[in-house]
């Protein structure tokens, strides 16, 4: 007896190959985002750096130096959270401790997490008389050319030698 209608019932084998499809994509999304997560991590340690840069040559402008560290630092490990003119070393924990002196940056950024291993940190050091500094970082992967550990100068931002 018909009715007029069909009816279609799905293989076990239909159900495999769907169930197969949705794994492949879900696997080819998780791989994407988290590319997508270490670009946007990539991106906010450039992005760091060139603020730290722009605070330090506003610093040497109006002190004729950069701020005192021959032993490397971590910046924004306590005692260089701050970038002042009111310290004998240019940093600071607080603002307070800055006393009367000029604010460069406040807090001095620090990377997002998480870090890379080859470089964890904005590590940074400067040669006496304080007419230059370095800053080491690393990058996760790849951005604007350049990846793994990189160096911040007064010349700008490029590849750690």
């Amino acid at each position: 007896m018909e009715n007029g209608s069909s009816q279609h019932s799905v293989t076990l084998l239909e159900l495999l190959i769907v169930i197969g499809i949705i794994a492949i994509l879900m696997t080819v999304g998780v791989i994407l985002l988290g590319t997508a997560r270490e670009r946007s991590r990539d991106a906010q340690r450039y992005s760091d750096l060139s603020t730290i840069q722009g605070a330090l040559e506003r610093y040497f402008i109006n002190n004729n130096r950069y701020p005192q560290a021959p032993a490397p630092v971590v910046l924004g490990t306590p005692g260089y959270t701050v970038l002042c003119s009111g310290t004998a070393t240019g940093f600071a924990d607080t603002r307070t401790a800055c006393g009367n002196g000029t604010i460069y940056l406040d807090p001095i950024p620090v990377p997002p997490e998480p870090q890379p291993a080859q470089q964890p940190g904005y590590t940074y050091t400067s040669s006496s008389p304080n007419t230059t500094y370095t800053i080491d970082a690393a990058l996760e992967g790849s951005l604007n050319g350049l990846q793994g550990k990189i160096q911040v100068t007064p010349s700008g931002l490029e590849l750690k030698p």
